[in-house]
């Protein structure tokens, strides 16, 4: 299967409003947008202890809530971290904060759902096994 992303290259995605932070659970909500919609419960379950061993390795990517209230996060990527960090009992998760546009937020939903489907494929024919973030 091949699949082709086109990608907007004449507005580029902007940097990130801040380095990385501790952002509350509570106040991050998973975007409705994300195409990723099917989650292995043992896998998060797995990634989960890894968390509490090691924490987040690598930070989610949110956006300020779009229309809502200061202090508030859309989850633009890393829904299994996000959701393992909950299993996990964590109150706060490492996040970069960026402004995007709703485009801007498919958009790069789009490309990482590309990459991990990519890599996933790759495994496959080398028959290797494959860990997804």
């Amino acid at each position: 299967m091949n699949t082709v992303l086109e990608v907007n290259t004449t507005h580029a995605i902007p940097p990130a409003v801040s380095g990385m932070q501790d952002i509350p659970l509570v106040h991050i909500q998973e975007s409705k947008t994300n195409p990723r919609r099917q989650f292995d419960e043992g896998k998060l379950a797995e990634l989960a202890d890894n968390i509490r061993l090691h924490g987040v390795l690598q930070p989610v990517l949110v956006r300020p809530m779009p229309g809502g209230e200061s202090g508030f996060y859309e989850l633009v990527d890393g829904a299994r971290r996000y959701r393992a960090s909950k299993l996990a009992k964590r109150e706060t998760i490492p996040a970069t904060v960026r402004e995007l546009t709703d485009a801007q937020c498919l958009e790069l939903q789009l490309i990482e759902l590309s990459v991990v489907r990519n890599s996933f494929l790759c495994c496959q024919r080398l028959g290797t096994s494959v860990t997804c973030k």
